[in-house]
């Protein structure tokens, strides 16, 4: 089973990558928060950081990019390739109205011609291509005629998170829905959604025996060898796990504070890294207000060392 982390836009960002292979790991595949191109023809040098930093550009990380138009994929293809990544991901998922009004994302979904003049006319086969979607945006049969469309060009994986984007993260992902797709089409489909316990996991495997691949975002955030349980991999002690998290942890505010200045800076970054983070503790509600009331950074490592003072979860 490949498990890939999925994108979740202020979370896993290239810092969190990092940390979280080098003191964790048992993640297949990481996948950016996706690109955008600015309306200068430029990307921003936020976006840069996400696939540019030497150390991190290796076969498992897939840029993630938006792109409702022929010209802005092209410029994706061959800006991540001359960078010398060998996968790119086009996110035809994003539910959020901002994007989906431009015909992006999930709001690309309801025409299905105009994705295939995309990939008709801007992509060139340079570098591999996988697609992220939802099943539609108003509607789930949606997904049909894009998926007709997408069988007749070199697509190396489709990943579906089976909600419309009018959902956006409410009600389920529907299964049932995705076993149909998945029984009806010829190429590799990965299942995204909803799978935050191994338990979560086991469900879903046993409805889906051919699945070969599951992204996952928040259910890793809040369970860092979630990955690790669902390989059937033993877990570490509490004690091992306790010092790969404060390992992590001082992996994280050691990177953003390199290129970071001044406390509220520093602050808007760690404190969001907790929502999810806290979690792994006892006492997670009262770990998480301690940092979240915190003023400036003094207040903040007397938050942060009560954290550590609590035991982890088993």
């Amino acid at each position: 089973m490949k498990i890939s982390l999925a994108p979740l836009q202020g979370y896993t960002d290239w810092v969190f990558r990092q940390a979280y292979e080098k003191c964790i790991g048992g993640v297949d595949e990481f996948y950016t928060p996706f690109l955008v191109l600015q309306n200068s023809g430029e990307i921003r040098t936020s976006h840069k950081r996400e696939v540019e930093p030497f150390l991190e550009r290796n076969n498992r990380l897939v840029p993630q990019f938006l792109s409702g138009s022929v010209e802005e994929f092209q410029f994706f293809e061959t800006y991540l390739s001359d960078l010398g990544y060998e996968k790119m991901n086009w996110n035809l998922g994003c539910p959020f109205p901002m994007v989906t009004g431009k015909k992006k994302g999930s709001g690309l979904l309801p025409y299905p011609e105009k994705i295939k003049d995309i990939l008709e006319r801007g992509y060139s086969g340079k570098i591999d291509l996988s697609i992220k979607m939802r099943l539609g945006l108003e509607d789930k049969s949606e997904i049909l005629s894009v998926l007709d469309v997408m069988k007749n060009f070199n697509i190396d994986e489709i990943i579906v998170h089976p909600r419309i984007g009018k959902q956006m993260y409410k009600g389920s992902a529907d299964r049932d829905y995705f076993q149909q797709i998945q029984e009806g089409f010829n190429k590799t489909i990965g299942f995204n959604g909803d799978i935050e316990t191994l338990d979560d996991f086991e469900s879903l495997s046993a409805q889906l025996p051919n699945l070969n691949h599951v992204m996952i975002g928040r259910g890793v955030l809040k369970d860092y060898w979630l990955p690790a349980k669902i390989k059937g991999i033993e877990i570490p002690s509490a004690d091992i796990r306790k010092k790969a998290l404060r390992k992590m942890y001082d992996e994280i505010f050691s990177t953003y504070t390199s290129f970071l200045s001044g406390d509220t800076q520093i602050l808007q970054k760690m404190k969001p890294f907790w929502e999810y983070f806290s979690s792994h503790f006892e006492n997670e509600r009262k770990v998480y207000k301690g940092i979240k009331k915190s003023g400036g950074l003094k207040k903040y490592h007397e938050a942060v060392l009560f954290a550590f003072q609590q035991n982890v979860k088993e």
